[in-house]
């Protein structure tokens, strides 16, 4: 009697364990430092460890936390343009597949985040193999992450995209990017959400630019704007560009690629209540 009294306090124990919330042991957000006009760095690594995001927005988390893409979260602007520095230590025995589920409880308790989820038809731009078929060049070295990793929106880590906005437009270069990367990317600055419909597998090198139809919020203060900040501004800077940047629809027509207007149903993440400043650490 005594023997099966023990065993069923410990298997309930355990129950209880796994069924907890998942949450970081430590947590520390403070404002991210300014940063100059035209440099713009985020990172965000977490390991078995540590989660470290540095220069991170709001969204970030959001879209981290709920697996989704930055279309997805319906929110105020400011969720795009205040930045933070966030340092958090995951419990022992715990593990960064458990992170999205730890930022929601961090979300929840220093920013009092809730959120409502949702699917509805939504204006995207559907991207598809053009009429001739499409002509990628192949990434010189597939670097597709495993499984288990995460790398945050092609800004950073092995699927690095680097972004420099200038009076001649947006110019996007990406060494190794799925197409569902480059659309992710490509949604940043268009009017509608990007989708990747082209059901072509495999990592490719893109360099273009092009003419931006809509501008993200951005961490430099008074909101987006090409060129170089007030003072900074040489002879050049005041002469317009030679020619004018093709559009986005233009720019991947040059890898056989194009951008068709649809209808398609979308899950949402609905932001009804968040916290501008967070609880104090």
């Amino acid at each position: 009697m005594k023997r099966w009294i023990v065993e069923l306090v410990v298997v309930a124990g355990a129950v209880a364990w796994a069924a907890g919330p998942a949450e970081f042991e430590v947590v520390s957000i403070k404002p991210a430092k300014p940063m100059t006009m035209g440099k713009m760095m985020v990172g965000m690594n977490a390991d078995d460890a540590m989660l470290r995001y540095t220069n991170v927005s709001l969204k970030d988390c959001i879209r981290e936390a709920f697996d989704v893409k930055d279309y997805q979260i319906q929110g105020p602007d400011w969720l795009e343009s205040d930045r933070f520095d966030i340092v958090a230590k995951l419990p022992a025995g715990s593990n960064k597949k458990q992170v999205p589920d730890m930022l929601q409880a961090m979300l929840a308790e220093r920013f009092h985040l809730t959120v409502k989820r949702g699917t509805e038809e939504h204006a995207v731009y559907a991207l598809v193999a053009g009429k001739g078929g499409p002509k990628l060049k192949k990434a010189g070295v597939q670097t597709s992450p495993k499984p288990d990793e995460k790398h945050f929106g092609g800004m950073g880590g092995k699927n690095a995209m680097m972004m420099r906005v200038s009076p001649e437009g947006v110019h996007l270069t990406a060494p190794s990017a799925t197409l569902g990367g480059l659309a992710e990317m490509i949604s940043r600055f268009a009017a509608r959400p990007v989708v990747d419909m082209t059901g072509i597998p495999g990592e490719y090198d893109f360099d273009f630019t092009f003419a931006p139809e809509t501008m993200p919020a951005m961490p430099f203060g008074g909101g987006p704007r090409m060129g170089p900040p007030p003072g900074d501004a040489g002879p050049e800077a005041a002469q317009a560009p030679a020619e004018p940047a093709p559009s986005i629809s233009d720019a991947v027509k040059a890898y056989g690629l194009r951008l068709e207007p649809k209808k398609a149903p979308m899950q949402t993440v609905v932001v009804e209540h968040v916290d501008r400043t967070p609880t104090e650490n």
